[in-house]
Order: structure tokens, then C-alpha cells, then sequence
């Protein structure tokens, strides 16, 4: 159990502590209560759904952790931060991107689902158009990378009702069923399926109409008539010879119509997706019938193999839960890893104290993060605050970190902060200061015949036009180190020494996670000859769900351009992550 079912004396308890306050609460509050209280979502968030919206300066927070629990609070306090930090910054930074962010401000599920649930049910309400566009820009997508389906297509589905008012009516004509009368339909076609495979196979049945959205993106490419997916039944096995053998009971159900069938599994797509289709008339309407294996379903939805593990592993856990209740349930067995912490190899993200974000490469410090809100918050930056504590300017940043700079009325400028600066621009902004642009603080090698003595580290593999340490060997060599490489952190300085070394490429690795499928490495290397970058060593291991790991071993000019050809890596369809090792 994931945490105790509310009761109706506790809805009570904070329906009359909002009343207390003045702030009853609304039909959409009450919907939203019941919608989660069925779904057996822990008490803790539904209170933080009913109390969430109490404004900030009215917030007493030590009666509510009293009155609620601290849990309770801690969820209050997460759906108003994430709020917030949409607000801000919607508009200033991909929606993609502060999607992710937001995932990544929780480290459980509770929160997100809470907050998707209300955004849903305030949208059917009524929401004014900004919030409509953050609906459909940010939530939305959020509920399809969870796999909240029911959330996902609410969302979607009623944001484009205000977004496109003459489009929606269109396909309410076309389709001529409310959304009742075509949930009905499915759920009635689900249980016959399920009817039908009883005692002869064990798979999970679910169904879906297709939203009014998608109907009418779909109908830019095909006629009405043609559509063959405007009810949807899913069939999950356990392999993939049970998945001919579902097909071969649904066909001698239903009439079948032969144009719409498709065999992915023995022909897979060109992104490595697998699946049968197959389309059947049941009356004067027309079902989709998808039929796949577990491992082929979750790699669709881009999960890793061992999440697929888990699923498999606990047949009660399958069918007792909802979507919402295995993501919470999952979260809680694997830890406080959040899901999509990890935004991007090469970013991270912190915030201002008025919740707005500022990416900032890996590594980047305090110093690098006051010049890039303001050069003359950087120039004046005399202390700085980390999730409220006091620290030396000089500390890493890590993702999501709160930051407060605290500035005086002149500059505080000092060139040891080139030590700790990553960014091009607070570096930049240092060596202006202390007319340093074009100037080296030490010439070490000179000649080309030096060169033989000096080698470049293996742990940190430091590019041309990087700040680079040299350390000397008992051999009376150089290992060369980016200055931030943690190796050289601690080492005595009397075996460091400033280095103006000159090469025109440098050995470096990248690591890319990709869902294998055919032509992906063709084209992984197409971009890295194209980066003008030169291919030393490659290895292609594939994992045991479809998922592959390469690790490119490359030559390549400068930090600057290796960037670009993650980017370009990054980009290509099927690849899950790409980062320099």
C-alpha cells in the first residue's frame, strides 16, 4: 500500500480549515477529490490538493503540518513551486524543456498526478487562454510521457476545444457520438475481447477513442472515411507467438478489413517499432485492435527494460492498479531517484529567488550563474545563498538548486575566480575586468619538440581552447587535465603548473543511449563526420529490451564544436541521451 485512503472526516477537516480561511472550495476541487480518492491515491495528496491554493503570504505552515501532517505540506509546497516555476518561465525557455524541469522538482509521483488531475478538470471548467496554452504546452505532454492516458487526453482534448473552437465542432460532427457515448463503446468492445481470450491467454485488454486533437491532425493526411482509429483496443501479451494467437481470435470474431492490417512485429518500422495492427467492423462502427508484447509496448513508451522487469515480475500488481498507482508504487520501490532528474548531460538548471530558470552548463558554479542573470549582478556579487544556506562563491551549482545572489555597491571582482568559472561568459566578464582577453598567465611549452612530453589525461579528456592543468610525471612528462577535473582537486600544487599548449583536435569519448533500430548507427556517424570530427575507436553493445549503448572514441577542434555535434546526435529520432563521458 502506497499510503492511507483519506476519509470523508478528513475531507471534512480541511474543508472547514479552507472555510476558516475563507477559501471554500470549489466544485472543480471536489471533482478532482473524488476522481483521486478512486483511484486510491494517498490521503497526504489529496489534501495537498485541497489546501494547495491557499495564498502564499495566508500559508501558515506550522498549523498545517500540525493539522495535516508534514507530508501533506511537503506536496503543497512542491505543487506551488512547480506552479511557479511554470509561470515564470513559460515562454522563456522550451516547453519541452520546462516540462522536464518541472518532472524533475518532485521526487515522487504524488505531486505531478495531483497537479495534471486539477489542471484537467480547471480546463473543462473554464481556464482563461494563457492557461489554456500552458495546459496544452506543458501539461499535456507531461501526462503522455507518464502514461496517465485519461489525463493526457482530457488535456488535450479540451484545450484544443478553446484553442481551435471551429475545429472541435468539426469532428463532434464527423464522429456524431459525445465522449460518454464513445467511452461506452470501447469498454463494451474491451470486455468482449477479454471475453473472448478468457482461459486461453493471459494479457492485459485496454481501450481508448481516439481523441478529438488527434482525429483532426490525422485528418490532414487521411479522409474521414479512411480512419480506422477512432476506437482503439490494445491487447498486451506475454510473447510474441500469443500475440498471432490473439490476432487469430479477434479475426474470427469480427469482420476484418484487409487494407488495415499491418504486421510490425514480422516488419518492424523503420524506428524499431513492433506491433500488429489490424482494423475489424462491429456494427456500423470500426475498432483498432493493437496487438504487442510487453517488452514491445514499454519500449514504445520509451521505458527501460528493467522498469518492463518490474511490471512483469507482480501479475496482481498489473491488475489491481491503475496507471497512476504502478508510477507512484514504482517511485517508491526504486528510491528517490526522481523520474527525469537528469535533464540534459550538458545543462543544468537553477533558480532565482523569484523562481526563474537559468541554465548553466555541468560544473557551473555560484560565479557562473550571477553573470549569466545580470554581468553587473556578477561584477557587484559579494556573497551568495544555496537553498537558503550561505556558501562560498566558489560552489558547484547542482540541478534545481535554489540561488540568491547577494551583492554590494561596488565590484567585487577577483581573478582567482577563473578557477571556478565555467561559462564562456562570466570567463569572458573576469578577463575584461582585469584586461586579461588576450593575455596567458604562463608559457610553459614552445617548442614542437616538447610535445612528445606531453600526454592528455584519459579521466577528463581536455579539448583545444579549454582551461587545462598540467601535472608533472615522475617521468619527467605532462598530464594534461581540464582545471575542473576532480582528479587534480586535491593534488599539491607543487606538482601543477599552468599550461599554453596549442593543438588542433583532441581525443574525447561520447556516450549515446538509443533504441536500436536499423540505419541508427549509420547515422550517429554521419554526424560525426559531418562535425568534421575524426572517428578513433566505437563500441555498439546492445541491451537485452532493444535499448543500445555506443561509446564513440573521437578527434575533434574544441569543446565549442563538440557541443554541437551532441546537440546534432541528440536530434536524431530514437536517440534517448547523448553526453561526453
Amino acid at each position: 500500500m502506497v499510503g492511507e485512503e483519506i476519509t470523508q472526516k478528513e475531507i471534512q477537516k480541511a474543508e472547514d480549515y479552507l472555510k476558516k480561511n475563507k477559501l471554500p472550495a470549489g466544485e472543480v476541487v471536489k471533482k478532482t477529490v473524488e476522481e483521486l480518492r478512486k483511484k486510491g491515491i494517498p490521503k497526504e495528496a489529496i489534501l495537498a490538493l485541497m489546501l494547495h491554493k491557499i495564498p502564499a503570504e495566508k500559508i501558515n505552515a506550522k498549523e498545517i503540518k500540525e493539522m495535516f501532517g508534514e507530508k501533506t505540506l511537503e506536496i503543497m509546497q512542491t505543487i506551488n513551486r512547480m506552479e511557479e516555476i511554470i509561470q515564470k518561465n513559460y515562454g522563456r525557455i522550451p516547453a519541452e524543456t520546462l516540462g522536464s524541469i518541472a518532472l524533475s522538482i518532485s521526487n515522487e509521483f504524488e505531486p505531478i498526478i495531483v497537479k495534471l488531475a486539477e489542471t484537467a478538470n480547471e480546463l473543462e471548467a473554464g481556464m482563461d487562454k494563457e492557461e489554456v496554452k500552458i495546459a496544452e504546452d506543458i501539461y499535456a505532454p507531461m501526462a503522455t510521457k507518464l502514461g496517465l492516458n485519461d489525463y493526457a487526453w482530457k488535456l488535450q482534448d479540451y484545450s484544443f476545444k478553446v484553442t481551435n473552437p471551429e475545429g472541435w465542432r468539426k469532428i463532434k460532427n464527423l464522429v456524431n457520438k459525445d465522449r460518454k457515448e464513445r467511452e461506452e463503446l470501447v469498454e463494451t468492445v474491451r470486455k468482449e475481447v477479454e471475453e473472448l481470450i478468457k482461459g486461453k491467454l493471459t494479457a492485459e485488454v485496454t481501450g481508448r477513442p481516439k481523441n478529438f486533437r488527434a482525429i483532426f491532425e490525422k485528418l490532414k493526411k487521411v479522409p474521414f472515411q479512411r480512419m480506422h482509429d477512432l476506437y482503439g483496443v490494445r491487447i498486451i501479451c506475454n510473447k510474441e507467438k500469443e500475440c498471432y494467437e490473439a490476432l487469430g481470435y479477434i479475426h474470427s470474431k469480427y469482420e476484418i478489413i484487409p487494407e488495415a492490417f499491418d504486421d510490425y512485429i514480422t516488419k518492424p518500422k523503420s524506428d524499431g517499432y513492433k506491433s500488429i495492427h489490424t482494423a475489424v467492423k462491429r456494427g456500423k462502427d470500426i475498432i483498432e485492435v493493437q496487438i504487442r508484447t510487453w517488452e514491445q509496448h514499454l519500449r514504445a513508451l520509451g521505458q527501460s527494460y528493467w522498469s518492463y522487469k518490474k511490471i512483469r515480475k507482480d501479475k496482481e500488481f498489473e491488475k489491481e492498479l491503475s496507471w497512476e498507482r504502478q508510477l507512484i508504487e514504482w517511485q517508491k520501490e526504486m528510491g528517490k531517484t526522481p523520474l527525469g532528474k537528469k535533464i540534459s548531460g550538458r545543462k543544468i538548471f537553477a533558480f532565482t529567488p523569484k523562481n526563474e530558470a537559468i541554465a548553466l552548463p555541468q560544473g557551473a558554479s555560484v560565479i557562473d550563474f550571477a553573470f549569466a542573470v545580470h554581468s553587473d549582478i556578477g561584477k557587484r556579487m559579494e556573497k551568495a545563498k544555496v537553498n537558503g544556506k550561505i556558501v562560498p562563491i566558489e560552489t558547484k551549482l547542482n540541478n534545481l538548486d535554489r540561488v540568491e545572489i547577494i551583492v554590494s555597491e561596488k565590484p567585487q571582482m577577483k581573478k582567482t575566480w577563473l578557477t571556478n568559472a565555467v561559462s564562456d561568459k562570466a570567463r569572458a566578464k573576469v578577463k575584461a575586468f582585469f584586461g586579461l582577453t588576450n593575455t596567458r598567465t604562463k608559457r610553459i611549452i614552445t617548442k614542437i619538440s616538447d610535445v612528445k612530453k606531453i600526454k592528455m589525461a584519459e579521466c577528463c579528456h581536455p579539448l583545444p581552447g579549454e582551461d587545462v592543468v598540467g601535472v608533472k610525471t615522475t617521468k619527467r612528462k605532462i598530464v594534461m587535465h581540464k582545471k575542473d577535473c576532480p582528479n587534480i582537486q586535491n593534488m599539491s600544487k607543487s606538482k601543477l603548473m599552468e599550461i599554453d599548449f596549442e593543438r588542433e583536435k583532441g581525443k574525447t569519448l561520447i556516450r549515446v543511449a538509443v533504441i536500436d533500430r536499423p540505419g541508427i548507427l549509420g547515422e550517429m556517424l554521419g554526424e560525426i563526420r559531418h562535425s568534421g570530427a575524426t572517428l578513433v575507436n566505437t563500441s555498439f553493445k546492445m541491451k537485452h529490451s532493444g535499448y543500445a549503448e555506443a561509446i564513440f572514441e573521437i578527434e575533434i577542434g574544441s569543446a565549442a564544436k563538440l557541443d554541437r555535434l551532441i546537440e546534432k546526435i541528440e536530434n536524431i529520432p530514437s536517440v534517448q541521451s547523448a553526453q561526453r563521458v
